[in-house]
């Protein structure tokens, strides 16, 4: 009798965790701006649009789950060229924010087209891996042409600019690579091409040297800017058990972005250290079994995807919370499943959705393979 297997429960469960407690968080985190900035003085404001985007996210999960993961690997190019048009769409009819041209109008809301971009990035990369893996070691037939299209993603997302989130596409897109028949001299040589370029980059945004200048300070003195500073005191308010949920002081806008790219430090505050350490294990969980799936399915392009996935996913997590630790300069990049909603809340519970089907599929490929062993005993 052939035991039927089912998606990966425990990525699912850990997800939907984290987005049900973003609720409590976000509400907390959002309770004392919303009421500054509401003409109504509606302290609920925000807890009450990211419940909202809570239910897409979860819808989201939901029906990516039950759809087949193999459908992305056929229509993966036209994906990368409607991304590739979004990103280019940016520079056009973009919505300026703090001088970065990031979002795209969508109706009543806004996206940023980097939240697709990183995901569609993985789902063609992984397509162009199997596709070429007889050529990809090869550096004109095959490399160049996998990593053009890294490149230009990379390009356009800089081009915003958005620095971060380039280094993190970038970033995972060369560890999927490292996992691929590609050789690692031609991986390396990308890398330190691509370093001089960055380094450039960087002295030629005063932004971005603000923050270095800023986190130099900090370890060498201990004295940081605001949001690092605020940050930082907030983790310590929490000591071990945290000052209660509710109860952060930090959220009275002492704390900028509380809500969002620094809510790692609201956690640590009404929650103490074992809240933070438990977000933290949470995520460690979650790369665990993602790269479970990845390790455990035959199909070399479900691999690739869920590889490329798990690795985004919790890269923005841990790099967000080192930055809210002082570990890392301030870089912009929200928690995944916790900071408050948008789209890409949305966009990140649809990626899991696809994670899942995959995970689904290998369970099954894991029971063929026993169920063969045990035929032939």
């Amino acid at each position: 009798m052939i035991k039927e297997y089912k998606a990966d429960i425990w990525i699912i469960l850990s997800v939907t965790l984290l987005i049900v407690f973003s609720i409590g968080a976000v509400y907390s985190a959002s309770s004392y701006y919303s009421m500054i900035a509401t003409k109504s003085g509606d302290s609920d404001y925000y807890a009450k649009l990211h419940i909202g985007k809570v239910i897409l996210a979860l819808a989201a999960l939901f029906i990516f789950s039950r759809i087949d993961y193999k459908i992305y690997e056929k229509y993966g190019f036209w994906m990368i060229i409607i991304t590739i048009l979004l990103l280019i769409a940016v520079f056009f009819f973009g919505i300026t924010k703090k001088g970065s041209s990031r979002w795209l109008p969508l109706g009543p809301l806004s996206f940023q087209p980097s939240d697709i971009a990183k995901y569609t990035l993985m789902i063609y990369l992984s397509v162009l891996i199997v596709r070429k893996k007889e050529y990809i070691h090869l550096l004109y037939r095959g490399y160049m042409f996998v990593i053009g299209y890294v490149i230009l993603i990379t390009l356009l997302i800089i081009a915003q600019p958005n620095f971060s989130t380039a280094m993190i596409v970038f970033g995972t897109s060369i560890l999927l690579l490292s996992v691929s028949p590609a050789k690692p001299k031609h991986i390396l040589f990308t890398v330190l091409s691509v370093i001089p370029f960055a380094i450039i980059f960087v002295l030629n945004k005063p932004y971005i040297m603000s923050r270095l200048d800023k986190f130099s300070q900090f370890t060498s003195s201990g004295k940081v800017g605001l949001q690092l500073d605020q940050a930082i005191i907030g983790l310590g308010n929490g000591g071990i058990f945290g000052v209660g949920p509710g109860n952060s002081y930090q959220k009275e806008l002492f704390l900028p972005e509380a809500y969002n790219d620094f809510i790692f430090s609201i956690v640590g505050e009404e929650y103490g250290f074992i809240g933070t350490v438990g977000i933290i294990l949470i995520f460690v969980f979650i790369l665990i079994r993602g790269y479970r799936v990845a390790m455990n399915i035959e199909d070399d392009f479900g691999k690739y995807l869920a590889f490329g996935i798990t690795t985004i996913i919790t890269a923005y997590a841990f790099v967000n919370m080192s930055v809210a630790t002082g570990l890392i300069p301030t870089t912009g990049v929200p928690v995944p499943f916790i900071s408050y909603g948008g789209t890409a809340l949305i966009i990140n519970s649809a990626a899991i959705g696809i994670l899942v089907n995959i995970s689904r599929n290998a369970e099954r490929k894991e029971n063929n393979i026993l169920n063969k062993l045990n035929t032939k005993r």
